[in-house]
């Protein structure tokens, strides 16, 4: 970070512009000629040596060291005469000193003379690579100032101390740019823990950036650069940095290769005292380490205790070279030689050094006291090894390794009379300052206007007055400034200026933020914009030009960070009042001037001078009207006039007016007092409240929420009262209110009166109500929300009583933003919790659990309570209701509550339809369960139940029993009162469904024997506007017990409403309801009763009842003797309605509790309503819950599942299953089952089979009972099983338990390629029964039998029809016909060409030409065209043949054309070795037609393949052959046999020429032919030997292995699968960890199907020793989870999590495993446990959030939500945290709380790129689910984000 960039303000920039170091003057010689050629001559010779050096470099130290080299020069100045003038280059007054040097003698006798200039660094100088030493002089936030030898200055970034540190500041620059953070990384440590002002470090240069800042860094890696392992010596003191904390201490990196230390933690422990604060090191700090010894090991033993590293010398025996060097090594050193400006002398044997004038031991800036040859401590201040220079410090403070103190010197202090010391002619001064102090004055500081050399009135010994501006702590100046306008300068410092002051300064810059002005050289503030003038400006650089003089006044000033802000309004610079700068001169009635820094609804924030702010209640913003708008009337900027009311600086509360009058006395007496009732007249209504005047003159004010308890009715009510008013206006008489006083405060004139019901009834009863003192804790009491913060809310109740409410006494339930759940100026019931008569303050709880009048009343009261707190609201409401102007006449008119109308659908908003009446009034209601599938634009009948007075729309119900029930009472309109009066008796108890919920009641529809009425619900929740839990998690259309408490309520003022009835959480009790003890008495029940029930719940397979207090259930098996088919059981039943039933059954169930007193046992009837059993004379048996299932049975029952066929309930105890093949014929049925059969269905099935089978007790079929057998001709369905690789077919699963084989010649019609493959992919397949042959089925899926083409591909369709061969006698020889090659030998092919006829394909018979590999051109199921050559009926044999010429002749001629042009005629041929002769021909056909048996013979023996022109061969059966594929070896070798004796018999043949062409054609056809099959990579393998050849060049691919495992287990060899497991986990590099896993995996999912549990286990404890053991347990979790092994798989989880129970990713695993299982209390709990075992409070995060995640996926939403709330709560720093809860939160749709979650996260106070990235991702969303108001709002709030990081970031 840039020296000058840290703060605009920063008091030595000016200052260190005009500082130089000590010039460097020209080199003074003083030798003569004769000394000069000696010199050049030595100089020739050191750049020949040092070009030697250059081109061959050396190690180790010179050969001419630079002392040697030194004694060498003096000497040859020695020869050359003293008297003689040398050519001195530089200045006169220079030469002039070298002039009166003299040769003198010291104390010693050694003669010295002042003859050379050292050339000590300056900025200009200095190069990167140097060292220098360091004095930290200031610490910043990002950057440390450093003070450096020669009056030098550097600064230090955060990111050059180390590489730990800089990683850590990389890592936290960079988080939130993708929401993840890790939370265990370390935080940057402050830079005030690591840097001590004072402290010496040993900087690098790694940049020069102007002539006033070095920068530096302390890097022990770049500061040690030079140093080797071996240069680490014992004694030395070298930087390091802490890597990392051990158990007895630290290891810390040098930065040099293979060499660390190991700092015991007993030495450091002065160093953490003294200068580390007491706090334990930081990783990444930089100490400074001395070594103890051991040099030579790898870890060598360190301290950094300053009692040991100060006094540390690197002893003179120590073997060192010059890049070793490092500032702040202590040395011993002897001083050689006095030159003008410092003293060179030696160390170490071998160095030379400077020691500048000023950093002499004794302090005196002179050298006429040095002695030479004496010997004295001094540290290395300066190491240029480019240079091969060093810079040495005697001076005391150094030597101790210290800072240099200047006492109680501040900068600023002027001095009078300061001596001048020494003149550095012509550059610079130094000056006693006095108390041992000197002050250093280069000459940019000396005059005002610019000079090139110092005046002679500046000489040694002359005094004059001077300024400090700064310090440098390691040369031990005070830089000081002689400058006239320095020394009248008012202000040098922050410190100086005063809030308040007017000051005058220059325009530097404008910026989007305001204006920065620079007062002085070092002192810099910036305008507000606010503050640029009383008016806003458009453009602040037109009126405040660049570089232009602005009178400002300090509007706020923090020196200690150099903030210092201005105003330029010219009302606050002009103004000649007092200013408020502090709290304690705030004086009650005084008048002051501020500016309006933020209006808001309840009044404007003012701010003063300093950090005073003031508040305005908008009661106090006009002493004429009510400003109901404090916007509209003043604005942001703004200067007012504001008088103090009251101010309390202990709490930094100011309260103000704008009512400069507000100190006159009330206007009489007689006024308004809390508790008092009485009329007010009303002098206005705004949209904020009614303004009221007491008789007396004193004002009042009614605000709108005060209207009424129920918040929704009090804006129409307000309209109600500004009618009245208007009406009164017209009429000329008053309109007045009967209101109660609640609160009246001194310092606000208008009193607060209320019209809320319960306050003034409680008023009423207590009058002011307990004084504080009377409070105690547990009373309960009305109040209102007073305001709503963060942390709670402030409840206010009569006589100005406030208490507060913390956050977590607010709810039941996790509270995470107050102003969601509680509005200002709402009514609330509050208990006190705890009273602090101390600090007179109470805590209140509003949690309705607490809040509940069932706590303390009974139940009757409680009813009475209720009652009457309802029956108020329906009074206040009712006056809207009469009131023809509150509410629109057409909305009155459409509200007759019971009715029915129609109504349009106009829109759907959730489960929410919104609706049109007549007239366009507006309606809305709940979806039901019928009418879910409503349209916009479509009608329905709907029943009116209320009104909604806050948006003047009709509450109605969609529910088709209410609508029913509705349109039916309008043919007994004029019964309607009588009949609810007889039905709606008093006290007792209903089944009321929920229609419509409010905060305040619900709605709801009660059921009776005579009807279904609506009603309203009423309930105890304990606090106003709040829904009990029993209430609130009942969804419309569910039902809850109800007390009817009247059978009418009032609607316009007539006894005309719904009734109103109270919700049950518990049933009551006969107690409190004397009127129903019949039909709450004791229930006893007994089997074979007949009762009424009540429907509670329709269940998939029961309906759920109720019987009083009892429990019961009616199960769909049942309900009915008969039913039909297709019959639903629920059909014409709903809840709520009473049915009468028998019972059968009184079943326990118990119920399970926290402990085993807590359980309890619940008695369960089971019912029946079937006709037959209804009859109480029939006795109840078990018989009549048991069916037949004697195979072959018809039987009926309901459907229960739909899935992998159909499960069926025959009873409530039995249940059975169909599978899919026993429920239709129809494969479109089949494949959508759940379509076409639904859960609760009526079904007829026979009982196939009986037994049991899990839950099932048998099997049933929906298609009739098994046939006696199987018939020829019947076509069924089938499922594909496997495939039959042996004898190429397919085996089929059919109906009855039974399986057939399909062959692959009656697939299909027409052949295709691999026609079993593409049945097996198919779930269902109409078979046709060719044959049955005791358990042996053959079954064809042709199309010709079936009627349905199993195979649907174009392809076949254009294939030619093959017919089925059934037996031998279908074929005769000359016909051509096609099959699937079945099997291959040495000596030809067998050809599948029906279910058992097979032909066979001589090696002579399969081309025209030679065939050498033969199996590959034919792989077995390869579909081919044979010619019929032979048939042995009796034998059932058959010849075939493949030859081109035989199958096509067309095409054989046509290719021997076409490869025979050119070729020779009349060429004779062999006779054949089966004894026939072949012609001889002249003509070339027939020599082509032929070819010799030995021709033949030989080419089976070369294995050449017929590409080229081949000969034809005839056929001539040689006898029968085995056709049985199982004797195939014996057959293929006897004809191997007999073939190589007639080769021996015979002798050789000899080839034409063309038939030699002809075979090299087709060796190089064939050859062309291979290599393209082999070159092409995306040809699948599909023989063993295709796999190996892939295995050879790529045997690390796991991939590949699984394949051929998996080629081998379709042929069900699972042996061999397992041999090539094996063989690749011997195979595979032991490097490829990944591919070797993959293997083990596959070898695992073989043994879990194929195997058996030992097995696998087996491959499982192998696997573990050669892999990840938390890995394996994953993949073998997952294997068991697939295979739907559940209890296996979680048996492994627990195994796991004793066994890596650290493991966050083994819990949240487990987590998910039992969440899917629907298991989730087991989760939740498994959470916990989760916690208990992880140690690292930061994996509690990532555990808690994972599970949550899981809750928003497979458990409850909103649980999630909660866990995900705490998180943030507790980390809101964690990005990550936020970005996943926003994005769960947007998974389930939350929109609204998605925004308010955005809202709260970009209030955080994190960094800018964590906020950068909520800003983006805000946007987005409002992108895609807001509008474009939305989206630019977010912006606007970035921009607002970013000005106000900028106007921090600059006032820094």
């Amino acid at each position: 970070m840039p020296w000058a960039g840290l703060v605009h303000g920063d008091v030595r920039v000016s200052t260190w512009r005009a500082l130089n170091t000590i010039p460097a003057m020209a080199k003074v010689d003083t030798a003569s000629k004769k000394c000069k050629r000696h010199d050049e001559s030595k100089e020739k010779t050191s750049v020949r040596v040092e070009e030697m050096e250059e081109n061959f470099p050396r190690g180790g130290k010179e050969d001419v060291t630079p002392l040697e080299r030194r004694v060498l020069r003096q000497k040859a100045k020695e020869d050359v005469l003293f008297n003689e003038t040398g050519d001195v280059k530089g200045s006169d007054s220079a030469v002039a000193g070298v002039k009166r040097a003299t040769a003198g003698t010291n104390a010693t006798g050694v003669k010295k003379r002042k003859t050379k200039i050292l050339e000590f660094p300056r900025p200009k100088t200095l190069h990167p690579g140097s060292l220098l030493l360091g004095a930290v002089q200031d610490v910043h936030q990002l950057e440390v100032l450093v003070s450096l030898p020669y009056n030098m200055r550097g600064s230090i970034a955060i990111t050059d101390i180390s590489d730990v540190l800089t990683e850590l500041v990389q890592a936290e620059a960079n988080l939130g740019d993708d929401g993840a953070e890790v939370a265990e990384q370390q935080s940057v440590p402050k830079m005030e823990q690591l840097f001590q002002i004072g402290s010496l470090l040993p900087c690098y240069i790694t940049a020069v950036r102007d002539t006033k800042v070095v920068s530096l860094s302390i890097n022990p890696r770049l500061v040690n650069a030079n140093l080797s392992a071996s240069d680490v010596k014992a004694d030395m003191v070298i930087p390091g940095w802490i890597k990392s904390a051990e158990d007895h201490g630290y290891i810390v990196d040098f930065g040099v290769a293979s060499k660390d230390g190991f700092l015991l933690k007993k030495n450091a422990e002065e160093f953490v005292e003294t200068c580390n604060k007491g706090k334990p090191l930081s990783r990444g700090q930089v100490v400074q380490c001395l070594i103890l010894g051991g040099a030579d090991a790898r870890s060598v033993p360190v301290t950094i205790n300053p009692s040991r590293v100060r006094p540390a010398i690197l002893p003179a025996t120590t073997t060192v070279i010059l890049q070793s060097l490092l500032p702040g090594v202590l040395v011993n050193i002897t001083l050689q030689e006095v030159a003008l400006n410092g003293v060179i002398g030696s160390f170490l044997g071998s160095f030379e050094g400077w020691v500048g004038v000023h950093h002499l031991h004794d302090g005196s800036h002179s050298l006429d006291k040095v002695q030479l040859k004496k010997k004295m401590k001094g540290r290395i201040v300066w190491v240029d090894v480019q240079a091969k220079m060093v810079g040495l410090a005697m001076c005391k403070h150094i030597v101790q390794n210290e800072c240099f103190q200047f006492g109680n010197l501040e900068i600023g202090d002027k001095f009078e009379a300061a001596t001048v010391v020494w003149v550095d002619s012509p550059r610079a001064l130094i000056l006693d300052l006095g108390n041992s102090v000197f002050g250093f004055c280069p000459l940019g500081l000396i005059y005002d206007e610019r000079k090139d050399a110092i005046g002679k009135e500046y000489k040694i010994g002359s005094r004059h007055p001077c300024r400090l501006v700064q310090f440098n702590r390691l040369d031990g100046f005070g830089i000081v400034s002689l400058q006239p306008s320095v020394l009248e300068r008012p202000y040098m410092k922050f410190a100086d200026l005063k809030v308040g002051e007017v000051v005058e300064g220059k325009v530097e810059r404008h910026g989007d933020y305001g204006m920065t002005v620079s007062l002085t050289d070092t002192i810099r503030g910036m305008v507000p914009r606010l503050h640029l003038a009383d008016v806003d400006l458009k453009n602040p650089k037109a009126r405040f030009k660049e570089g232009g003089v602005v009178k400002c006044r300090v509007l706020s000033l923090e020196p200690e960070k150099r903030r210092l802000l201005l105003t330029c309004k010219r009302s606050l610079v002009q103004s000649a009042k007092e200013h408020l700068c502090d709290y304690s001169r705030a004086k009650p009635g005084e008048v002051y001037l501020g500016v309006i820094a933020a209006v808001r609804d309840i009044g404007c924030v003012v701010r003063f001078f300093g950090d005073v702010v003031g508040r305005v209640h908008k009661l106090e913003l006009s002493s004429t009207q009510l400003v109901s708008d404090p916007k509209a009337m003043f604005s942001v900027g703004q200067t007012v006039e504001c008088r103090v009311v009251e101010c309390n600086p202990a709490s930094k509360e100011l309260k103000l007016s704008f009512r400069l009058d507000g100190d006159k006395p009330l206007a009489s007496t007689g006024g308004l007092d809390v508790s008092m009732v009485m009329d007010l007249e009303v002098m206005g209504i705004a949209s904020g409240g009614i303004n009221l005047r007491a008789p007396s003159g004193e004002l009042a004010f009614l605000p709108t929420p005060h209207l009424s308890d129920y918040l929704p009715l009090c804006p129409s009510l307000l309209k109600l009262h500004q009618a009245g008013l208007e009406k009164a206006t017209r009429e000329g008489t008053q309109y007045t209110l009967k209101v109660t006083v609640v609160c009246k405060k001194l310092n606000f004139r208008p009193a607060l009166v209320t019209l809320k019901s319960s306050i003034v009834e409680q008023i009423r009863k207590e009058g002011k109500g307990p004084a504080f003192s009377d409070l105690k804790v547990g009373m309960v009491r009305v109040g209102f929300i007073k305001k709503t913060m963060s942390y709670g809310c402030f409840v206010e109740f009569p006589n100005n009583c406030c208490g507060l409410a913390p956050i977590k006494s607010l709810s039941d339930e996790f509270v995470v933003n107050p102003a969601d759940l509680y509005q200002e100026m709402q009514t609330v019931r509050a208990k006190i919790a705890e009273v602090d008569t101390a600090k007179e303050r109470f805590l209140l709880t509003l949690k309705p659990s607490d809040l509940k009048m069932g706590n303390r009343l009974s139940q009757k009261e409680v009813f009475e309570d209720s009652l009457v707190q309802f029956e108020r609201l329906l009074g206040e409401r009712d006056l809207l209701l009469r009131d023809q102007g509150a509410l629109e006449g057409t909305l009155m008119k459409a509200f007759r509550p019971g009715s029915c109308t129609e109504a349009e659908v106009t829109g759907v908003q959730g489960n929410l339809v919104m609706l049109e009446l007549g007239d366009r009034v507006k309606a809305k209601g709940v979806l039901h369960a019928q009418t879910a599938d409503l349209e916009v634009g479509s009608n329905v009948t709907v029943c009116i139940l209320d009104v909604d007075v806050s948006d003047s729309s009709l509450v109605v119900s969609l529910n088709p029993r209410l609508v029913e029930a509705g349109s039916a009472k309008k043919s007994v309109k004029g019964n309607k009162k009588k009949l609810q009066h007889s039905v709606m008796e008093l006290g007792s108890t209903v089944m009321a469904t929920v229609e419509y919920k409010t905060p305040y009641y619900v709605l709801c529809s009660c059921s009776t024997i005579a009807g279904v009425y609506p009603a309203f619900g009423i309930f105890d929740a304990g606090q106003l506007g709040c829904i009990p839990d029993s209430v609130a998690k009942l969804k419309p259309g569910e039902q809850i017990s109800a007390v009817i408490l009247r059978q009418a309520s009032v609607l316009r003022s007539t006894l005309d409403g719904p009734p109103i009835v109270h919700l049950l959480s518990t049933p009551p009790t006969r107690q409190h309801l004397s009127s129903t003890q019949q039909h709450m008495g004791p229930v006893e029940v007994n089997v074979g009763d007949i009762i009424d029930v009540v429907v509670q719940k329709i269940a998939p397979t029961q309906i759920n009842v109720k019987h009083r207090l009892l429990r019961g259930r009616i199960h769909c098996t049942m309900l009915k003797d008969s039913v039909e088919k297709g019959f639903f059981f629920s059909k014409g039943i709903g809840p709520g309605d009473v049915i009468r039933a028998r019972v059968i059954a009184c079943n326990e169930q118990h119920s399970e509790g926290v402990s085993d007193k807590l359980a309890s046992k619940t008695t369960v009837l089971d019912l029946t309503t079937k006709p037959s059993l209804m009859d109480p004379s029939v006795p109840i048996t078990k018989e009549i819950m048991e069916v037949d299932l004697t195979p072959g049975k018809v039987v009926t029952g309901y459907i229960t599942e739909v899935g992998k066929g159909l499960n069926i309930a025959l009873s409530s105890s039995i249940l059975v299953h169909a599978p899919p093949l026993l429920v239709t014929n129809k494969i479109e049925v089949l494949q959508k089952l759940s379509s076409h059969y639904t859960p609760g269905e009526a079904v007829e099935c026979t009982v196939v089979k009986h037994g049991s089978s899990g839950r099932c007790k048998g099997l049933v079929s929906l298609m009739g009972g098994p046939a006696a057998e199987p018939k020829v001709g019947d076509v069924i369905m089938g499922h594909p099983l496997s495939l039959l690789s042996k004898e190429g077919g397919l085996l089929v699963s059919l109906p009855f338990s039974s399986v057939g084989r399909v062959d692959i010649t009656n697939v299909t019609d027409h052949y295709v390629d691999n026609p079993l493959q593409a049945v097996k992919k198919l779930d269902f397949i109409k078979c046709y029964i060719l044959s049955v042959e005791g358990d042996k089925i053959e079954l064809s899926l042709r199309a010709s039998r079936t009627g349905e083409e199993v195979i649907k591909a174009e392809a076949a369709s254009k294939a030619p029809v093959d017919p089925e061969v059934r037996s031998v006698e279908d074929l005769e020889v000359g016909q051509l016909i096609r099959g699937y090659v079945k099997a291959s030998s040495n000596v030809g092919i067998f050809v599948r060409l029906g279910p058992s006829i097979d032909g066979r394909v001589k090696i002579t018979n399969l081309c025209d030409g030679f065939v050498k590999d033969f199996k590959s051109i034919h792989p077995v199921g390869k579909l081919v065209k044979a010619k019929v050559l032979g048939v042995e009926l009796g034998e059932k044999k058959v010849e075939l043949s493949l030859r081109l010429s035989h199958v096509d002749p067309a095409a054989a001629k046509e290719l021997r054309k076409t490869q025979g042009k050119g070729k020779g005629k009349g060429k004779k041929v062999r006779p054949s070795s089966d004894g026939e002769n072949a012609e001889e021909s002249s003509s070339s056909e027939e020599e082509e037609a032929e070819v010799s048996s030995e021709e033949e013979e030989d080419g089976e023996e070369e294995g050449v393949t017929g590409g080229g022109k081949v000969t034809k061969a005839t056929l001539k059966p040689t006898g029968g052959f085995v056709w049985d594929t199982s004797q195939l070896k014996n057959d293929l070798s006897s004809s191997e046999e007999e073939e190589e004796e007639d080769k021996l018999e015979e002798p050789p043949a000899k080839k034409s020429k063309r038939q030699k062409r002809a075979t090299k054609m087709a060796e190089e056809a064939t050859l062309y032919s291979t290599e393209q099959i082999l070159m092409d990579t995306n040809r699948p393998p599909e023989t063993p030997d295709d796999f190996d050849r892939l295995l050879v060049s790529r045997p690390n691919s796991s991939a590949i292995w699984v394949q051929y495992m998996a080629f081998h287990l379709h042929t069900a060899e699972v042996d061999k699968a397992r041999a090539i497991a094996q063989r690749a986990l011997k195979t595979i590099s032991f490097r490829e960890e990944r591919e070797k896993l993959n293997v083990w995996v596959a070898l695992m999912n073989l043994e879990n199907i194929y195997g058996t549990p030992e097995s696998l286990v087996e491959v499982f404890e192998e696997a573990l020793k050669q892999n990840d053991t938390q890995t394996v347990f994953f993949k073998l979790t997952s294997i068991y989870t697939r295979a739907k092994k559940f209890d296996l798989a979680e048996q492994l989880y627990q195994t796991m999590i004793k066994r890596f129970g650290a493991s966050v990713k083994v819990w949240t695993h487990y987590g998910l495993f039992l969440m899917k299982q629907g298991r989730l209390q087991a989760a939740r709990s498994l959470l916990q446990k989760c916690l208990k075992n992880i140690p690292s409070k930061q994996h509690h995060v990532d555990a808690i959030s994972k599970f949550a995640q899981l809750e928003f996926e497979y458990g409850e939403p909103e649980r999630g939500a909660t866990e995900f709330e705490s998180l943030v709560s507790t980390y809101p720093k964690r990005v990550d945290l936020w970005s996943v809860y926003i994005d769960m939160m947007l998974k389930k749709g939350e929109i609204k709380r998605v925004r308010e979650i955005f809202e709260r996260a970009i209030h955080l106070k994190i960094s800018a790129k964590k906020m950068r990235f909520i800003f983006k991702r805000y946007v987005e969303f409002e992108k895609a689910h807001g509008t474009g108001a939305h989206v630019e709002s977010i912006r606007e709030k970035a921009r607002t984000y970013v000005e106000s990081k900028a106007l921090d970031n600059a006032t820094d």
